[in-house]
C-alpha cells in the first residue's frame, strides 16, 4: 500500500448548516455510506478542486444553500487507483468477489446509469473496493491472532499500521474537452476518506482576489 509523506487539499461540498457546523462548531463530516459509492464508504473529498466540490452542491437535491469545507489531509496507507499495484489487487478482489456470489447464488451487482460510457452509480465498484478492506482487515486480525473483528478488536484492526485509511481514484467525467479528444472536461481525482485522522483540519476556503493572478 502506498503511505503518503505529504498532505493533500481536499474540498467536501455540502449545506450552509454542514459548513457552520464542522467549521464554526468543530463537528466531522458524516461518513457516506450509499450502496453505490464508486470508492467506497467514508468522507468525500475532491482533490485540489474548489469549483467541482461548489458545483456539486448546487446540483445536489438536498442541498439549500451550498458551501465548500476545504480540509488538509495525509492520505496514510491509501489504495490508489492510479497505481497499478493497487489496480491488480482490486481486479483480483473482484475475481475473488464474484467466485463467492456464485457460490451464494446471488447476482453481482452492476454499475448503472451510464452517461458518455461512464457508469454514475457504481454499486459494484462499492461492494469490490468494500471487500477489499474487509480482506486487509481479516489479514489484519490474523496477524494480531484476534479470534474475531467485534467489539474492541475492531478498535485494533483500525490502531494497526495496514489498516487501509483512504482512497483516491480519478473520474473520467464530461464531454469530449474537444474534438476528437481523449480528455473529458469533467476529469477530477476523488478522495474517500476512511480513517478520520487522516484529516488533519478543515478550513473556510477564501474567496480569490480578482486584482491579482490565481496560485
Amino acid at each position: 500500500m502506498y503511505v503518503s509523506p505529504g498532505v493533500v487539499v481536499g474540498f467536501h461540498g455540502c449545506d450552509r448548516a454542514v459548513f457552520d457546523s464542522v467549521i464554526k462548531n468543530g463537528s466531522s463530516i458524516s461518513n457516506s455510506e450509499n450502496d453505490y459509492d464508486w470508492l467506497g464508504h467514508g468522507v468525500y473529498f475532491w482533490e485540489g478542486s474548489y469549483e467541482r466540490a461548489l458545483n456539486w452542491a448546487k446540483q445536489s437535491k438536498g442541498v439549500k444553500s451550498p458551501a465548500v469545507i476545504g480540509a488538509f489531509i495525509k492520505l496514510g496507507n491509501c489504495i490508489d487507483l492510479l497505481d497499478s499495484v493497487h489496480l491488480k489487487k482490486v481486479k483480483s478482489t473482484y475475481e475473488i468477489y464474484k467466485i463467492e456470489c456464485d457460490k451464494l447464488g446471488v447476482n453481482l451487482p452492476k454499475n448503472r446509469a451510464v452517461v458518455n460510457d461512464i457508469s454514475f452509480i457504481r454499486e459494484l465498484d462499492c461492494q469490490v473496493i468494500q471487500r477489499l478492506q474487509q480482506f486487509n482487515n481479516e489479514l489484519i486480525a490474523k496477524d494480531l491472532h484476534l479470534p474475531n473483528m467485534a467489539g474492541q478488536n475492531i478498535r485494533k484492526i483500525q490502531s494497526h499500521p495496514e489498516f487501509i485509511d483512504s482512497v483516491r481514484g480519478m473520474f473520467p467525467e464530461g464531454d469530449e474537452l474537444y474534438n476528437g479528444a481523449g480528455f473529458r472536461d469533467k476529469n477530477h481525482i476523488q478522495l474517500c476518506i476512511v480513517n478520520p485522522n487522516c484529516i488533519i483540519g478543515f478550513f473556510d476556503p477564501i474567496h480569490k482576489n480578482s486584482w491579482y493572478k490565481s496560485l
